[in-house]
């Protein structure tokens, strides 16, 4: 028993395979709930409440702006062989902030989630996770020229595309790249 419920006696379910579904408001077969934890909600208003609480979080544009940029960056995780990804949404609105200070002083959020889509984070290294410590943010055609520059020749060429793109100052205001790790050798 879990520490919240051990003050509470353990209740067993109603005879016949049913529990009752406080949202239908009615009792419902056993199956119809989740498997895990006993939970009072079915499956079919679990799905709802979730769509709900994910719709409110995407109407804010620069929350949806942070949840695209790291949903871009988990799709990269797969694609650079990597088992998960270590940076988090408020880690990218971090590295975003640095370079859009004046604009969130101002509260310009619309300004802030057209940035956001103008900004990709890709791995300084490609062989180690994404963190905050291994991340630069490029531009999506230069992320794109990474990714196929990785894919044709591997990691030594694509270090080397990313230190020209962090290197000229023209690629910088172009791509609005800006390295926060430490480049790969």
């Amino acid at each position: 028993m879990c520490a919240h419920c051990a003050g509470y006696p353990c209740v067993p379910d109603h005879p016949g395979g049913v529990r009752y579904c406080t949202h239908c408001e009615d009792f419902i077969p056993i199956t119809s709930f989740p498997s895990g934890p006993r939970r009072f909600v079915c499956k079919e208003h679990m799905k709802a409440s979730g769509k709900r609480s994910t719709q409110k979080m995407l109407s804010n544009p620069q929350k949806r702006a942070l949840h695209k940029v790291w949903a871009r960056c988990y799709k990269d995780c797969r694609l650079f062989q990597q088992k998960g990804i270590g940076i988090k949404q408020s880690e990218i609105d971090q590295l975003l902030k640095v370079r859009v200070a004046d604009e969130i002083e101002n509260n310009n959020v619309g300004l802030y989630a057209n940035l956001a889509r103008g900004i990709a984070v890709v791995p300084v290294d490609p062989t180690k996770l994404l963190c905050i410590s291994n991340a630069a943010l490029v531009s999506p055609s230069t992320r794109k020229l990474l990714v196929k520059r990785w894919k044709r020749f591997g990691e030594v060429e694509y270090c080397k595309l990313l230190r020209e793109s962090n290197g000229s100052e023209e690629t910088i205001s172009e791509t609005r790249s800006l390295t926060l790790g430490q480049p790969c050798n």
